[in-house]
């Protein structure tokens, strides 16, 4: 997986041990902190007097209710009379405490009973009625629910449980971003239609039912870095990944919680649905393809799109446009990050219009399952790419054949790989040039909540509700997405103009600021999050001046020092990581040791010993690789000088950086110059083609499900003239072993690839140092107070992933 570089009616609990228990701001409920889920649903209508705790303290938010307190919210909140003339159900008699809400309730259409005449009183309510009765309340109609009826969709991680249910249609209406009357419950991201809700989410209904959601207006978001392109297939930056959100959505959804569930495809593939088939190492099955190449088979995935999705300009999604992806992924010299697992595809079955049947074979023989295909394949608009670029209309079988070809380091040879029919990859292949430099990179057609209508460059983005989009045009009239410095960006939040702040734009400083103004705090909540984004630096093994066109795996274009491995273990141990944390981020800033979590199942923390400062053990290391310090204090050899150039962004933080290290190694014996670049020319232009020394920036991971890495350290993931300069491998780090033990990142047993990640954390990352971490970055928003549906408690991917449910209230 590809690295990026820098996801309902409180009770007014009125049964009769409650009436009259006064309203309790829920701030003061100890069992509701500020961090839990539904505090800000609770404490708004605490305050508003619509619901009350159990006690003075207690509000109870995961406690269940039951159907005579759910009637009694909503004559609260509707403010309705009591109803005591008539009596509507045979089990609600008069002398019960909750005689008259019921009655009340039901006289105005909100609740109903149940076939035999009577109401349940004593019955939980469950999440499904609970969405029933929030959208009643919205004066949603029967005739609307039919027609959600007819496609059910809950993106839930049990969403194939509930296909058939009797409420699918007011349990779809309930999720939209139009309606958003039910949550999904956490942990697991589920519908859970048939289980009693919550008080907590009870809250959350009556919410969005006091305050409905509102549609127009504009939204305005900053972020530090302007993307270098829209076009996903050719890059990976953090800050594409944040703006494509708005106009880019997938098969799979997943969200910072690490929750996993169908977005536009029928189902996530798994062995227990029958959508994921792995065959034993020991015996593949065997398939024959069209020109009689018989191949392992050790996979197969059957991937399904929902019906009726289209894209941006109204032409329906469908198979194809699967196909068309992989094919372009797999095209001659294009230039992507990362090709797994689609290098492994050997064949692509159409089982309809819009399901396929893919078959996987092995790379690595050793180790041939790849956990990332479960993700699915690339999707791009075929009819797009033919009208205005491939300027053909090519028809795909309903059979395709993948005769794809790998070195023996498992490099995939592009030029004498083909597909059956040979003409698919053909067309792709003669197009690379013209695909690589269309208006898809600055005008992309897309599947999302938004679609792009302008771009000025060095300046801003603006987007428009797609209408197209299968889960209703975003909410706002109108997006507009700007690049701001860390100081302009600070001069506008001052001056409240901006709803949003990300990826930057508030560096540690401004943070610590921010967090002591009031005024701000009026207009703003600071969300202050943990990150998977890594400050290191990363050292090139070559001589940026000696690299060929084609490197040879394995082989160094040698750097007169930093080729040597014991010199590039001097400049860690000479580097004082807590110092740059103190000075540079106010000790905000945890170290770092390695590019996986800690804490996470694929750490090593034995790293924590061997990334210390240790300028005794720099200068033992120095003399060992033939160093001597000369008169003035630096270190030489060959008469040389140990004078090392650093590249980075020209950010603030990263040029205060540079310079705690540039003291750092003078005192140990090494010149350290530096160049702070723009952005789009470091990460363009200087990193792929590798024309640095060292160069300082982070990596994230894109998903928390799996660390990834492989295109960060992988032998066939040096960027090269003669690969278009794909990969991320920039400190040109080659070895067959630890290659080896990467291709277990991917293994379908965990147990192999949790060893895997930490054996190449021992073996290779604390030995070879292809990148040098320094800090976990802090990252922080500013989110504007009346921005509702923004969620965000881990810094991954894009903080704008549910963008499609963003409003002004």
């Amino acid at each position: 997986m590809k690295k990026i570089a820098v996801g309902l009616l409180v009770v007014m609990l009125v049964a009769s041990s409650f009436v009259g228990f006064s309203p309790v701001n829920a701030a003061n409920f100890s069992d509701v902190p500020k961090t839990h889920q539904y505090y800000k649903y609770i404490t708004k209508l605490a305050d508003a007097g619509i619901v009350k705790g159990r006690s003075a303290t207690q509000y109870a938010p995961d406690a269940t209710l039951n159907r005579a307190e759910l009637a009694t919210l909503l004559v609260n909140l509707k403010k309705l009379p009591l109803e005591t003339s008539k009596q509507y159900f045979k089990d609600v008699p008069k002398g019960t405490w909750y005689y008259g809400y019921v009655n009340a309730a039901a006289k105005a259409g909100l609740v109903t009973g149940y076939e035999d005449g009577t109401y349940r009183p004593n019955n939980p309510v469950t999440r499904a009625e609970l969405a029933v009765v929030g959208l009643r309340g919205l004066g949603v109609t029967q005739a609307t629910i039919d027609q959600y009826a007819k496609n059910p969709i809950y993106l839930s991680s049990d969403e194939s449980k509930y296909t058939n249910y009797w409420a699918k249609g007011w349990l779809t209406a309930a999720i939209m971003p139009r309606y958003q009357v039910l949550s999904w419950r956490q942990p697991g991201r589920l519908i859970a239609a048939d289980k009693a809700a919550t008080r907590g989410e009870a809250a959350y209904t009556i919410y969005k039912m006091k305050w409905p959601v509102k549609k127009g207006g504009q939204l305005y978001i900053v972020e530090e870095q302007e993307p270098a392109t829209l076009f996903s297939a050719l890059d990976s930056m953090a800050a594409m990944t944040q703006v494509l959100a708005l106009i880019m959505d997938g098969e799979q959804g997943s969200d910072w919680r690490g929750n996993w569930w169908p977005q536009m495809g029928r189902w996530v593939p798994t062995t227990e649905n029958g959508k994921q088939v792995i065959y034993k190492k020991e015996k593949p099955q065997k398939i024959t393809l069209q020109d009689g190449t018989q191949v392992d088979i050790y996979m197969r995935y059957d991937f399904g799109l929902r019906p009726g999705l289209k894209w941006s300009d109204g032409q329906p999604i469908t198979a194809d446009d699967f196909i068309f992806g992989t094919l372009l992924y797999l095209a001659k010299d294009m230039p992507v990050p990362g090709l797994d697992p689609y290098d492994s595809v050997a064949r692509i079955e159409k089982l309809d219009d819009y399901t396929i049947r893919v078959y996987f074979t092995a790379v690595d023989k050793e180790n041939p399952y790849n956990v990332y295909a479960k993700y699915g394949l690339p999707l791009y608009p075929k009819h797009w790419f033919e009208q205005n670029v491939l300027k053909t209309t090519v028809t795909y079988p309903k059979t395709i054949d993948f005769v794809l070809k790998h070195d023996e380091e498992m490099t995939y040879l592009s030029d004498v790989s083909y597909t059956l029919p040979r003409n698919l990859k053909e067309v792709m292949d003669k197009n690379v040039e013209a695909i690589v430099n269309s208006s898809y990179n600055t005008k992309p057609m897309h599947t999302g909540p938004y679609k792009i209508t302008n771009w000025v460059q060095k300046g801003y983005m603006e987007f428009v509700p797609d209408p197209n989009y299968f889960l209703g045009p975003g909410l706002f009239d109108k997006v507009v997405f700007a690049f701001r410095s860390v100081e302009s960006g600070l001069a506008e939040l001052l001056r409240g103009q901006p709803d949003l702040a990300i990826m930057g734009v508030i560096n540690t400083q401004n943070a610590k600021t921010l967090s002591a103004n009031s005024n701000f705090l009026k207009q703003y909540k600071l969300n202050s999050i943990p990150s998977v984004f890594w400050e290191h630096f990363t050292v090139n093994f070559d001589d940026p001046n000696n690299l060929p066109d084609a490197p040879k795996p394995g082989v160094a274009y040698t750097h007169p020092f930093l080729s040597d491995n014991r010199v590039r273990q001097a400049l860690s141990y000479a580097i004082n990581r807590q110092d740059i944390s103190n000075r540079v981020y106010y000790g905000m800033r945890p170290l770092a040791y390695y590019h996986v979590l800690p804490g996470s199942a694929f750490d090593e923390p034995s790293l924590k010993n061997v990334f210390i400062y240790d300028p005794g053990k720099a200068d033992t290391l120095l003399k060992q690789a033939g160093l001597t310090k000369g008169s003035d204090g630096v270190y030489a050899k060959g008469g040389k000088k140990l004078s090392l150039l650093a590249q980075t962004t020209n950010r603030t933080d990263r040029i205060n950086t540079l310079q705690i290290v540039q003291q750092q190694y003078k005192q140990v014996g090494i010149n350290l110059s530096m160049q702070p670049l723009n952005p789009s020319d470091f990460f363009n232009t200087v990193l792929p083609h590798r024309t640095f020394e060292i160069g300082l920036f982070a990596w994230g991971q894109s998903s928390i499900l799996e660390p990834g890495g492989t295109t960060l350290y992988m032998s066939r993931y040096i960027p090269s003239k003669s690969n278009g300069y794909q990969g991320q491998n920039y400190s040109g780090f080659r070895n067959a072993e630890a290659d080896a033990l990467m291709n277990k990142w991917t293994s379908f047993d965990m147990t192999e690839r949790t060893k895997a990640y930490k054996d190449f954390g021992k073996l290779y990352f604390g030995v070879y140092m292809p990148e040098m971490p320094i800090v976990w970055h802090d990252q922080h928003d500013a989110v504007k107070l009346n921005i509702e549906g923004y969620d965000l408690g881990l810094d991954v991917a894009a903080h704008t992933w549910n963008i499609a449910w963003w409003y002004r209230e």
